[in-house]
C-alpha cells in the first residue's frame, strides 16, 4: 500500500510542478483572458478526445508490456517529455520566438502526460490492488485515492508557493522546479520498479494456490 501511495503522491506532485508553469508562459503568450481561456479550453477538448482514443490502446498495451512496462511508461514519458520543455524555459522567454517554443513544447508535454495517466497509469494502479486482502483493497484503496491524490496536488501548490516568495515568479524558480521534478520523477520510477516485483510475486503466488485447490 505504502508503494502504491508513492505512485499516486508521485503523479499529483510531478504534473502540479509541470501545470502551473505551463499556465504560466501561456498566459504570457496569450496575455488577453478571452485568448487564454480559447486556449485552454481547445487543450482540454483535445485531452479529451485523446483520452477516449488511448484508453482502448492502453488496455492492450498492458497486456503486452505488462504490469511492470505499464507502470513505468508514465514517469518514463514524463521525463522524456519534460526536457525539452524545461530546456527551452530555462533558455529564456525574452523574445516572441522562443516563447512561443516552449507553450508548444509545454502543450504536447502536458497533453502526452495526461494521456498517459489515463492509459497506462490509472489502469495499472487499480491492478495493483487485486492481489490483496479484502481489508486492504477497501480502506487502503479509498485512503490512497482520497488522501494521496489530494496530497500531491496540495503539497505541489504549497512547495510553488514558497518558491515564488523566493524567486519572484514560478518561471525564475524553474531551475529548482526542475530538480524537484526529476526527483519526484525518480523516486516515483523506483517505487514502481519495486511494486512490479511485488505485483508479479503475489499474483503468481495467488494463480499456484488456485492450481491446487481440488
Amino acid at each position: 500500500l505504502r508503494l502504491i501511495a508513492t505512485l499516486v503522491l508521485g503523479y499529483g506532485l510531478s504534473i502540479n510542478f509541470t501545470d502551473i508553469i505551463f499556465k504560466s508562459i501561456v498566459k504570457r503568450q496569450y496575455p488577453d483572458p478571452l485568448d487564454y481561456q480559447r486556449f485552454m479550453g481547445n487543450f482540454s477538448s483535445v485531452v479529451g478526445l485523446s483520452t477516449c482514443i488511448v484508453i482502448f490502446l492502453g488496455v492492450h498495451a498492458i497486456r503486452i508490456l505488462g504490469w511492470r512496462m505499464g507502470a513505468l511508461a508514465t514517469p518514463v514519458v514524463m521525463a522524456i517529455l519534460a526536457f525539452p520543455y524545461f530546456s527551452s524555459i530555462l533558455v529564456g522567454l525574452d523574445s516572441p520566438t522562443s516563447l512561443r517554443i516552449a507553450v508548444i513544447f509545454g502543450t504536447i508535454q502536458a497533453l502526452l502526460s495526461k494521456t498517459t495517466k489515463y492509459a497506462l497509469f490509472d489502469p495499472t494502479t487499480q491492478m495493483a490492488y487485486i492481489p490483496l486482502d479484502e481489508e486492504s483493497k477497501v480502506k487502503g484503496k479509498a485512503a490512497i485515492e482520497v488522501l494521496g491524490s489530494r496530497i500531491g496536488k496540495s503539497g505541489g501548490s504549497l512547495i510553488q508557493q514558497g518558491l515564488v516568495l523566493v524567486f519572484g515568479n514560478i518561471i525564475n524558480a524553474a531551475p529548482v522546479l526542475v530538480v524537484l521534478y526529476y526527483s519526484v520523477l525518480t523516486w516515483w520510477a523506483y517505487s514502481a520498479n519495486r511494486l512490479g516485483s511485488l505485483f508479479l510475486a503475489k499474483t503468481a503466488m495467488q494463480e499456484e494456490k488456485k492450481e491446487h485447490k481440488p
